[in-house]
């Protein structure tokens, strides 16, 4: 899969997973919470390394489209963190849920339609298909919870990435463990 078909791919997956939340009883949000969590701090990471550097180079007016993109995610990773503090299904919980929805959505769409279109017109085929790669390979490395605290710059999270998310599984493995 190409880079743009593997973002596509994991913005369906988001969409699915803010549906399933949506209409899930409140007892089965917070497995589909960790789902959503996952899923947007991965994807998130692998775009600030592998993505906003090529529209940055790639681009024509490329740094002012991924510095407002990783805005956008700076503030939905802020949200996460709160969210992660606060229990599900509270009133609080809810409207932060909302916000964060209605955020990544929008987000979502501003890159397949500002972004995606103009890597896809500047790059080659095989320059995407190797990008692709490189992205799933971001993702499966990236931490699994927000650090908003951490700077959302590809050099941070190469730097930083790795213990984050070596610290991040540890956690998650011993919330299994005591679940």
């Amino acid at each position: 899969m190409n880079l743009i078909d593997e973002m596509l791919e994991d913005h369906a997956t988001v969409r699915r997973l803010f549906t399933e939340i949506t209409v899930a009883p409140v007892e089965s949000r917070e497995n589909l919470f960790d789902s959503l969590r996952e899923e947007l701090i991965r994807h998130e990471v692998a775009e600030e390394e592998i993505v906003r550097p090529l529209t940055e180079q790639s681009v024509p007016g490329g740094e002012h489209i991924a510095s407002e993109r990783i805005a956008e995610e700076s503030e939905a990773e802020k949200m996460l963190k709160e969210m992660e503090r606060s229990q599900v299904g509270t009133p609080a919980w809810e409207q932060l849920f909302e916000t964060l929805r209605l955020s990544v959505l929008e987000h979502a769409e501003r890159e397949e339609k500002m972004e995606f279109p103009r890597l896809q017109a500047h790059l080659t085929a095989s320059e995407l298909a190797e990008k692709g790669k490189t992205f799933e390979s971001a993702k499966k490395m990236a931490p699994t919870h927000p650090h908003p605290g951490t700077l959302n710059t590809p050099g941070a999270n190469k730097t930083l990435g790795p213990a984050a998310a070596l610290m991040d599984r540890a956690r998650d493995a011993a919330a299994r463990k005591s679940a």
